[in-house]
């Protein structure tokens, strides 16, 4: 019989993945890392709120040139803008509840 083979590249202070398996996807993040969670959070959407998202934030379009642009409405792009923040902002909030909190180190809270 064959080995196992994992879907991400499994490390010991990564045990965490295990109890959401679907959210994770086989990409290693460090989940302390805003730069990287949000990242990550952006690349998990689907691609046309992704698209939608990234025009309307990193673009600065408004709904009319983005939905001329994509061939959708207006009302379509407004809808995908809305699901894509809804799904960004459950995302980041999984990935709070479910990270590991770090031990507090001595140069934090030193004994006085």
């Amino acid at each position: 019989m064959g080995r196992l083979r994992l879907p991400w590249p499994l490390v010991v202070s990564q045990w965490w993945r295990w109890r959401y398996p679907d959210l994770w996807w086989g990409r290693t993040f460090d989940p302390h890392n805003s730069q990287q969670v949000m990242s990550y959070t952006v690349l998990r959407l689907r691609q046309e709120r992704r698209d939608v998202l990234l025009l309307s934030r990193i673009k600065a379009l408004d709904y009319a040139l983005i939905a001329r642009h994509l061939g959708l409405s207006a009302a379509d792009v407004q809808a995908h803008l809305a699901d894509a923040l809804y799904e960004i902002s459950r995302t980041i909030d999984l990935i709070e509840r479910a990270r590991p909190h770090p031990k507090p180190s001595q140069a934090e809270h030193p004994n006085v």
